[in-house]
């Protein structure tokens, strides 16, 4: 639930207008003058805003809500932000990367796959900027790339293409490939439940391990499972969605 939306009904259930809910932070904070008033709480139900951890910390104790769920729904909101930004607003932070590795693949050359593993976004990127050739050159190395990194980068890469052509293929090698469905797994559980790299890896092979955050996590993976432009974290999202859904009638949501 965004964190917007969870303020709101959090506030609705206290039976406090926007107002009423700045006058409890500003007692809260110790410091009238410098509180949020109406205008601030409208723009943060409204997303607009996302608060900061300080006030963070006073609508948690003002609402009575676990601080723990507030953080999360903050951080969960600004990586959402980043995620969905526009092709061209990708293309100018990962552009110049995107160029060199669509060049390489072009040319045959795996290298630049085969160290470390690429971003969502530099795969949307790149996966705008191959033809026909290149998709020949990715599909060869998923299916039979000499290092699990480099198997991964091509679907990871094929799963963004445009249209989702290779979505089919994408999908048999995440079932077969166990290397390559961990590492896609990991990332896609990182980027879009927020946690680290090591956390992530965690949840994507022992979810039960995780089952007191089951809801939680069920709701993320629900929304990515949806993902138009990946089909790779459509997959991982289903598996994992899956892999919850018998914990999420015994976990706080």
């Amino acid at each position: 639930m965004p964190i917007g939306q969870l303020i709101r009904d959090l506030r609705t259930l206290k039976q406090w207008t926007q107002s009423q809910l700045a006058d409890q932070l500003a007692i809260s904070a110790g410091d009238p003058t410098g509180a949020p008033g109406r205008d601030a709480v409208k723009r943060w139900e409204t997303g607009k805003v996302i608060p900061g951890k300080h006030w963070i910390g006073h609508l948690s104790r003002v609402l009575g809500a676990p601080h723990a769920q507030l953080a999360a729904e903050a951080t969960l909101d600004r990586v959402n932000r980043r995620a969905f930004l526009g092709l061209s607003t990708l293309a100018l932070s990962h552009g110049p990367l995107a160029s060199e590795m669509a060049a390489s693949i072009a040319a045959r050359d795996p290298g630049p796959l085969a160290h470390v593993q690429t971003t969502h976004g530099a795969d949307i990127v790149t996966a705008s900027l191959t033809d026909k050739t290149a998709v020949t050159n990715l599909r060869g190395w998923m299916l039979s790339g000499d290092v699990p990194i480099l198997r991964v980068n091509a679907a990871g890469i094929l799963a963004k293409l445009p249209g989702q052509g290779q979505a089919d293929q994408v999908a048999r090698v995440l079932a077969h490939d166990e290397e390559v469905r961990h590492l896609y797994m990991t990332a896609v559980t990182s980027r879009v439940c927020a946690v680290d790299w090591t956390t992530a890896g965690r949840i994507a092979s022992q979810p039960a391990t995780y089952g007191h955050r089951a809801g939680f996590l069920a709701t993320r993976f629900a929304k990515e499972a949806l993902n138009p432009q990946d089909s790779g974290a459509r997959w991982c999202s289903s598996v994992m969605l899956r892999e919850l859904s018998p914990m999420i009638g015994r976990s706080p949501a």
